[in-house]
């Protein structure tokens, strides 16, 4: 029995035949281009559904392993102020901060943003791709500016990067049309972009959960309103949906300061007060300030680190949550190179956020 001919896979200039536009368009208008209307990629592609087009995967690869082969360059650019090294080249992703200056100049002491950084840059180069950095700085130059400038470099990913020198400092309005755009962290008001994060709902109620399995009842939070804000409010709101279904007597009042840090008075008069047998914070401020006006840590007071970060930036002594910061890194250029490959380009109708879960760390802050 003679086997049926496989059937023919049509082929770009087919559905350029067919729908009356240019190889090139066609080409173009299949990878969601921008710089083809609308109308007209609409209509390309039904004309390739209906001939049954399906890329080749064989092909689609192939391409993808030759831009990962590119090796790239490092720029920083000005966003207020234009200029900088780089130049136009391929595969490259912008990476935007709302800082004064280069994160790769800047002496990064918080270590969430150095391991941020760092995995960004290592992701992106294993993955074929340079980076061009942008930040605020001072000087004016327009939101229209900068995507012309972008552009111009041939950019199509955006990363924007978590942080900022000044409160009222926002990340750029680009025209998104042109672009893959990253979000990393919250704290802004651009949305309906896709976004990578810790999952700081989860990092919470894993602390909470070893921490009463423990037989701890009477549990504190302590942290500064600007980093509850930094979690989008996910410690805050998870706190205090705990707080309302324990006993009165264990109850415990939330500290949130609205300080740049926690302050020594603060902490000592709100600990007197409200003698909690775990505090939950962020770093070791908490720690040091109880140590210093002599609370015995773990005697009198267990401490619980909720950012104890493995990667080289753990604070010695601590127990807490390790939320594998650097994996957020990776993971947001994960994302924005898939939307590259896809040339998934503007705002998405369904934006995505994908989460890193992170895990407990033993201490001596809490050594059950």
């Amino acid at each position: 029995m003679s086997k049926l001919p496989a059937p023919v896979r049509p082929t770009l200039q087919d559905i350029a035949d067919r729908s009356g536009f240019g190889r090139a368009t066609v080409s173009m208008a299949l990878r969601n281009h921008p710089d083809i209307k609308q109308a007209t990629r609409d209509l390309i592609r039904r004309t390739a559904e209906e001939m049954g087009y399906r890329p080749n995967p064989m092909i689609a690869a192939l391409m993808t392993q030759l831009r990962e082969r590119r090796p790239g360059r490092r720029g920083h650019a000005n966003v207020r102020g234009g200029g900088g090294e780089g130049g136009i080249a391929t595969g490259r992703i912008a990476l935007v901060s709302r800082f004064e200056s280069a994160i790769s100049r800047r002496a990064l002491r918080d270590p969430f943003y150095r391991l941020i950084y760092d995995a960004i840059s290592e992701s992106a180069e294993a993955r074929g791709y340079g980076i061009d950095e942008f930040f605020m700085g001072e000087c004016s130059l327009s939101d229209a500016r900068l995507t012309q400038i972008l552009r111009a470099r041939g950019i199509q990913g955006v990363l924007f990067f978590p942080g900022r020198y000044a409160q009222d400092v926002e990340f750029p309005e680009l025209d998104w049309r042109y672009f893959a755009t990253v979000l990393i962290g919250f704290n802004t008001v651009r949305e309906g972009l896709h976004r990578v994060c810790s999952d700081y709902g989860y990092d919470f109620d894993c602390a909470l959960d070893h921490v009463r399995g423990a037989g701890f009842r009477r549990i504190g939070l302590a942290v500064t309103e600007r980093v509850d804000a930094s979690t989008n409010h996910a410690w805050g709101s998870r706190y205090l949906f705990y707080r309302h279904g324990v006993r009165a007597r264990d109850r415990v009042a939330p500290l949130f300061s609205s300080g740049a840090r926690l302050g020594k008075g603060e902490v000592c008069e709100w600990f007197r007060r409200q003698r909690p047998e775990v505090v939950l914070s962020a770093g070791g401020d908490v720690r040091d300030i109880l140590v210093g006006a002599g609370v015995r840590v773990p005697g009198d007071v267990r401490v619980v680190n909720l950012v104890q970060r493995g990667e080289e930036g753990g604070i010695e002594g601590l127990a807490g949550i390790d939320p594998h910061t650097g994996e957020v890194g990776r993971a947001a250029v994960d994302l924005l190179v898939s939307l590259l490959h896809g040339n998934h380009l503007g705002q998405p109708a369904f934006p995505r956020m994908v989460s890193i879960r992170g895990h407990w760390v033993e201490g001596a802050s809490f050594p059950e």
